[in-house]
């Protein structure tokens, strides 16, 4: 039997047990939000010919009035010099002919009879982009431990970087355990509930950068879990489980598991809700056992299955951020267990969104994160200060008021 063990523990062990999948040269389009294992390097200097900043002339000399001996557009070669007392049409991004001193726009000048005349004063080396104005051959604009943006997706490109050295996207296999579930398009059933915890986590998996492959529904027969779950281990990188994870007759993810050979680290947390939940490696992959109820799964998912992912996929382990908040009300809890309750911010600061029940979904999709409430607390006074912990699409510089 398994001890109970607290929240702080249990996700220590979850990081411990979990290593980072091995990084590999992905193109481009398949980097943005993946983990950087290499420095990137300007291979030239950028721009690495000066430019025109602007449709106009390019000027060899500051004087107003000089004469027009030709013309470079973006993507030529100027193969021409300019001389004191000459001038060439130039346009924007195109290479200024050796000579230049200047451009001037065109709205600043005024042609006839061959002549330019600049109708305000030119200045030396105005609308002229200089060699390497942007950045130096050999200089490091990427460095390791970044998770890419959009942005540095557009610097590497420019740098001529068709792929990058990164920790790849996770295929995390979901398995959902139950007799009593029934899929969305099916009609509901005597004492039958909706799969809706799967969808839930297709969504989480998702918005953690990773890949859900969703199986079918595992009955509550030892011999149909363990053929999904060795379906789900031949595609994924880690598996996560809903339903079967406490100790009931019918709750038979721990054993199939054992069966399996998996090494289990944990099975039960000091915490409400998600009281039954487990841990192991099968294989060498992360297993997450979550419970069944639908609150239970999403708060267990948030508070360990994303930072186990994080790390999966090469960061350091991060999970939902938080921040102190003020209570706008009387809160009791059971002491003994960490408390995880579903609130929202308002003017007044913190409220509980109802019913704290575990089957409850609707105190989630209300919520703006998890108020954590320690072990030995009983009560916490109206106006106390609390930890949140925020769901990923709660701004906190605008939480919803």
């Amino acid at each position: 039997m398994h001890q109970l063990i607290s929240v702080d523990q249990a996700l220590a062990t979850i990081l411990e047990g979990t290593a980072a999948l091995a990084a590999r040269e992905l193109p481009l389009e398949e980097v943005p939000g993946r983990w950087l294992l290499q420095t990137v390097v300007a291979r030239e200097s950028h721009p690495y010919f000066a430019a025109s900043a602007m449709d106009g002339y390019a000027l060899g000399s500051l004087d107003k009035v000089t004469r027009l001996v030709g013309g470079v557009a973006a993507g030529e070669a100027a193969d021409f010099e300019l001389r004191a007392g000459e001038c060439c049409r130039i346009f924007t991004g195109a290479p200024v002919p050796e000579g230049t001193v200047a451009v001037v726009p065109q709205e600043e000048t005024e042609i006839q009879d061959g002549q330019l005349t600049c109708t305000a004063e030119p200045e030396a080396g105005q609308h002229v982009r200089p060699a390497g104005e942007h950045f130096a051959a050999g200089q490091a604009l990427l460095r390791p431990g970044r998770q890419l943006t959009p942005a540095d997706v557009g610097m590497a490109a420019l740098l001529g970087y068709p792929t990058l050295k990164c920790v790849p996207q996770a295929r995390v296999a979901l398995v959902a355990t139950g007799d009593e579930l029934v899929e969305l398009d099916q009609p509901l059933g005597p004492a039958q509930v909706r799969n809706s915890n799967i969808y839930a986590m297709q969504a989480q998996v998702r918005a953690c950068g990773a890949r859900a492959v969703r199986l079918p529904i595992a009955p509550d027969r030892p011999e149909a879990l363990r053929a999904t779950l060795e379906q789900a281990l031949a595609g994924a990188d880690a598996i996560v489980t809903c339903g079967g994870a406490s100790v009931g007759e019918r709750d038979y993810v721990q054993s199939v598991l054992r069966d399996m050979g998996a090494d289990l680290h944990l099975w039960k947390v000091a915490m409400r809700p998600g009281k039954p939940l487990g841990f192991g490696l099968l294989q060498g992959k992360p297993v997450l056992a979550l419970p069944g109820n639908p609150v239970s799964c999403y708060v267990t998912f948030e508070l360990f299955v994303r930072p186990m992912l994080d790390k999966l996929q090469g960061g350091a382990g991060r999970g939902l951020r938080s921040l102190e908040v003020k209570l706008a009300e009387e809160i009791h809890k059971k002491p003994g267990l960490r408390f995880f309750m579903r609130c929202r911010l308002g003017r007044q600061g913190a409220h509980l969104t109802g019913s704290q029940a575990s089957h409850l979904f609707r105190s989630v999709a209300e919520s703006d994160g998890l108020l954590e409430l320690p072990e030995e607390i009983k009560s916490l006074p109206k106006g106390a200060l609390a930890r949140l912990r925020l769901w990923p699409w709660v701004d906190d510089a605008g939480l919803r008021g």
